[in-house]
């Protein structure tokens, strides 16, 4: 035991108030508390105040558990999250997508995947301007979701590239989700006065391929090879 400007006291074990006895001197007392949930820590705080009774120990520890915790869903939400679109990211997309396979593969569905590419964006930003660039990526953004089912992830997967995985789907489930979001991105550019296109490729769990890379891969190839079709940019 240490007191402040003091040197060691290593003779003494017991209650504080047999120590306030044994050395005359009102201590300083430390709390240190480590949140543990599941085997992991989640983060430690201390506090330091005069001599305290075990009652407020366990309200101090409440109050600071509920503030690591709150700290770690703000954690949680913004390393998922794209800060300028607040749909998913593409942390997100790589964390969940293993298990979001391996439930189609022992149930046997399929899963599709739309690659979104907003073409010549940098046009976009160079002749608007970049808030006038941001208010396109968070209208398509918000177009996807308002486009697609509560059971579809959608992502921010790159600076102008979005991404929509619907799982549990079947061979048309791609076309459909396409032509719902060619017509609806239509309407909310008209909305922004900004002429602007998408390219879209997708691709399908089990047919084209069964990994992440190379679902992206099969989906990006389809949608390069319609960048220099005439519009609707689809495939």
């Amino acid at each position: 035991m240490r007191l402040p400007g003091q040197r060691m006291i290593p003779k003494w074990r017991g209650e504080w108030s047999s120590f306030v006895k044994y050395t005359g001197r009102i201590a300083i007392t430390t709390v240190i508390l480590v949140l543990i949930a599941s085997a992991r820590i989640y983060g430690n705080l201390y506090y330091d105040v005069p001599m305290f009774k075990p009652p407020t120990i366990g309200i101090l520890a409440l109050l600071i558990c509920w503030w690591l915790g709150s700290q770690y869903d703000k954690v949680k939400f913004y390393s998922e999250k794209d800060i300028l679109t607040g749909i998913h990211n593409r942390r997100f997309v790589v964390q969940k997508f293993p298990k979001l396979l391996m439930q189609m593969s022992k149930r046997n569905r399929k899963l599709t995947m739309l690659l979104i590419d907003i073409d010549n964006f940098k046009v976009v930003n160079d002749t608007y301007g970049h808030e006038k660039g941001d208010k396109v990526l968070q209208y398509i953004a918000k177009t996807l979701l308002s486009s697609t089912s509560k059971k579809d992830i959608v992502a921010r997967w790159a600076g102008d590239e979005f991404l929509i995985i619907s799982p549990c789907s079947n061979e048309n489930t791609g076309e459909i989700i396409m032509n719902r979001v060619q017509h609806a991105l239509r309407k909310s550019f008209d909305e922004i006065a900004i002429d602007v296109s998408v390219s879209i490729g997708a691709s399908m769990y089990p047919r084209d391929a069964e990994t992440l890379d190379a679902l992206l891969h099969a989906a990006d190839r389809k949608m390069y090879s319609m960048k220099s079709q005439s519009k609707p940019r689809t495939k």
